[in-house]
């Protein structure tokens, strides 16, 4: 006898049933609008699920779709849930992208995974196969090719994998997070409820959903909650900032969540018409994603007073693939809790010093631990210390991850005693959650989560880049309140290419994997990075000598 199905799929089956003609689902595209009932997403749902059994795709299994902003989407994920195989979204080249270079770094990605089957389209199959991306083994669907069918669910335990997520902007070894089908509706249930999610939401996000960000807070919890949401394509959002506003004013949003750098794009690109729109209806504007920026809030409730957007409209998130989404947010309707702290205190192990406001370092809370979660900071060594002294942010409770899928080492390292060990450095107080920054080499550039080392690695098979010397930096600039990517790397010895076309061959080779426009290349003669004294790369010290401009024997060249 089939397990009784889990909640997830209960409320999803539910929803058929009871509104079938309700708006599921707005999505806006370069090719106009396209309105999904709950009844349309069935359909879909029954398509998926009827070519996945065909193909021989298991409960359990998982399986990979490269879609771009279409509405089989939605169909090609939940079709995978109801049946209890595992799906994940993952990203397609962008049209800046040389499609070469970002498929080929995919082939380690796929050996690893091993999926059953692959959802895509015929022009990126194309792609894929023009870059001699191996599919042995893997069974490929065309969306343009299913049938109509019925839905038949399969009923899976609430301990399934539900999805997995995968960090966005990183390449072949990226980590799938696996979530259970329990810690989804644990966390969404305790998210909703302390963003007071209720029927008369409206979301409108133009965020991918390969991104966790996305994936959860715009597509899963509202389809359990049946919230209906507007998604617009990225990459029409990016060329249309506007859009995300009239978006909201059309379907009357009332929810939306941001990356920092998105609060600038939209001040600097769209702010001289902040009059169009009246955005008084809006509940909260969330950043999330990156660290949040004090001044980033400022500045677009300054731009934006004319849009009726109020301050405390202005919203903070800490979230992470590994607790499926959120570990904490402040409280609606309340201004987020501003430190100003003495600089000189904000290291490892210290405990922040209070400053009167202009006076130091300005911090914004990311606010109190949702309900099912737990906050620790830990030392070097991974003790507990003090919540108030600065440290490694630990997590635990009901709704962590099952583990990273098929990398059971990386999985005992980070999830230790019921403990997930973040790499970021935070503190708290009066249990207010202050979030300073990561650890060691992630880089965050607008929104997305770039490993230093895969950066790194790519330069160095750049004809002209000694190999195994470059250094990948996250830069802040003033400019537009987020850090951006900065390069430095030594030539190699008689490689006889003029610096521009290295330049431009490493900006290419970042770009086109990583979908990341560098800020700057610096170039050096060999032996000029700075290292440690036992012989690796300092990047604290290379950092330092970049924002000092005393790059000697080095050209540069700002990116535009």
């Amino acid at each position: 006898m089939p397990p009784p199905a889990n909640r997830y799929q209960q409320a999803i089956l539910g929803h058929f049933a009871s509104r079938p003609d309700a708006v599921f689902c707005r999505q806006i595209g370069e090719a106009g609008e396209t309105e999904l009932t709950w009844r349309d997403l069935e359909g879909d749902c029954g398509r998926f699920a009827n070519a996945y059994r065909n193909a021989g795709v298991q409960p359990g299994e998982q399986v990979l779709i490269f879609l771009r902003h279409v509405p089989e989407l939605y169909g090609a994920f939940f079709g995978a849930m109801l049946i209890g195989v595992t799906p994940a979204f993952m990203p397609c080249s962008s049209p800046r992208q040389d499609p070469v270079l970002y498929w080929t770094s995919h082939q380690e990605l796929l050996r690893k995974i091993r999926p059953a089957a692959l959802v895509t389209d015929a022009a990126t199959l194309a792609e894929m196969r023009e870059a001699g991306l191996s599919l042995d083994d893997i069974r490929v669907l065309l969306i343009g090719e299913l049938p109509a069918a019925e839905l038949e669910p399969h009923a899976v335990g609430e301990a399934a994998i539900g999805l997995l997520q995968h960090s966005s902007g990183t390449t072949g070894l990226k980590k799938g997070v696996a979530l259970s089908y329990e810690a989804i509706v644990a966390q969404i249930e305790s998210y909703g409820a302390s963003i007071g999610l209720d029927t008369d939401d409206v979301i409108v996000s133009w965020l991918p959903l390969y991104h966790d960000m996305g994936l959860i807070a715009c597509l899963i919890m509202p389809a359990y909650f049946a919230i209906p949401v507007t998604h617009l394509d990225p990459f029409h959002w990016l060329g249309r900032p506007a859009s995300l506003f009239d978006r909201i004013v059309q379907d009357r949003g009332t929810l939306t969540w941001l990356p920092n750098f998105a609060f600038e794009h939209l001040a600097g690109t769209v702010g001289r018409r902040a009059g169009t729109w009246d955005l008084s209806r809006m509940r909260a504007f969330i950043n999330c994603s990156e660290p949040c920026k004090a001044v980033t809030f400022d500045h677009f409730a300054t731009v934006f007073a004319a849009s009726d957007v109020r301050p405390a409209q202005l919203q903070c998130c800490y979230a992470m693939a590994e607790t499926v989404f959120a570990a904490s947010q402040t409280r609606l309707e309340s201004l987020p809790e501003r430190l100003s702290v003495d600089p000189l205190s904000l290291e490892r192990g210290l405990q922040p010093v209070i400053v009167a406001r202009g006076e130091g370092v300005e911090l914004i809370e990311t606010g109190q631990v949702v309900d099912g979660l737990a906050i620790s900071i830990h030392d070097e060594a991974g003790a507990r210390i003090d919540d108030t002294r600065i440290g490694e942010i630990g997590l635990s409770g009901r709704f962590l991850f099952s583990g990273y899928n098929g990398d059971p080492a990386r999985t005992a390292e980070r999830l230790r005693d019921g403990v997930y060990h973040s790499r970021d450095l935070g503190f708290q107080r009066d249990g207010r959650l202050f979030v300073l920054g990561r650890m060691d080499d992630l880089i965050i550039i607008n929104g997305r989560n770039l490993y230093a080392h895969e950066v790194e690695a790519e330069i160095g098979r750049v004809a002209g880049v000694k190999p195994g010397r470059a250094v990948a930096l996250a830069y802040y600039d003033p400019k537009v309140s987020s850090e951006t990517l900065v390069i430095m790397a030594e030539r190699a010895r008689d490689a006889g290419r003029p610096d521009e076309d290295v330049r431009r061959d490493v900006v290419s080779a970042v770009h086109s994997v990583f979908n990341v426009v560098p800020r700057a290349v610096e170039l050096l003669d060999e032996g000029r990075l700075v290292k440690t004294s036992s012989g690796k790369i300092s990047r604290s010290e290379n950092l330092a000598r970049y924002r000092a401009g005393q790059g000697a024997g080095a050209t540069k060249a700002e990116v535009t």
